[in-house]
């Protein structure tokens, strides 16, 4: 079984795409949560540039998917460069093999790609049918969509709620979801 780490900004993050590629990887995968104890911005601090090469050979993983919100649209080339270059100087520590998952505003996005699943755990009915990377700060949004309802939306339900998520629907809705996995196919292949 191939052993692929997982670095994010939050638990929550990890776990919720954990239970996302479970639904089409498990038996073939097994993913490893890295640099627990580093969240948010810490990301960004010269304590990860220590402890994950280590945590990445003791795991004995073949890559990392590394999960970073970008907090703005794509079009705002600063933001996206400075994404990208953390990425780039941290996977260089350990094999230049991993792959970014860059969220655009914030990995809960993702649940528009799937909206029918999140009416249905939060009986609402809230219609989609835009692209999930162009929903401005989407944790509010699902905040305010569930504000009325007895089971209203908080950040902490996110790996519940993509335990139940479609990733094909995800997939064939959001571009960027749609890249990260022909990517991470190919990574699985080599």
């Amino acid at each position: 079984m191939i052993k692929v780490g997982l670095v994010g900004e939050d638990p929550n993050d990890t776990s919720s795409i954990k239970n996302l590629l479970d639904k089409r990887y498990k038996g073939r995968v097994q993913f490893r949560s890295l640099a627990k104890g580093i969240k948010g911005h810490q990301l960004d601090s010269p304590k990860i540039k220590k402890s994950l090469p280590i945590e990445f050979e003791d795991q004995q993983c073949k890559f990392i998917v590394y999960i970073r919100d970008l907090d703005a649209f794509k079009s705002q080339e600063d933001k996206l460069q400075t994404k990208t270059k953390w990425f780039k100087d941290l996977d260089a520590l350990v094999n230049n093999e991993g792959i970014l998952l860059l969220n655009i505003w914030e990995l809960e996005a993702l649940i528009f790609g799937d909206i029918e699943t999140f009416n249905k755990i939060h009986s609402i009915d809230h219609k989609f049918k835009s692209d999930p990377m162009k929903v401005k700060d989407p944790k509010e949004v699902l905040k305010h969509l569930t504000s009325k309802s007895k089971k209203q939306f908080k950040e902490s339900h996110c790996p519940e709620i993509f335990k139940q998520l479609n990733i094909d629907k995800i997939e064939a809705k959001c571009a960027c979801f749609r890249d990260f996995i022909a990517e991470f196919d190919e990574k699985l292949k080599n």
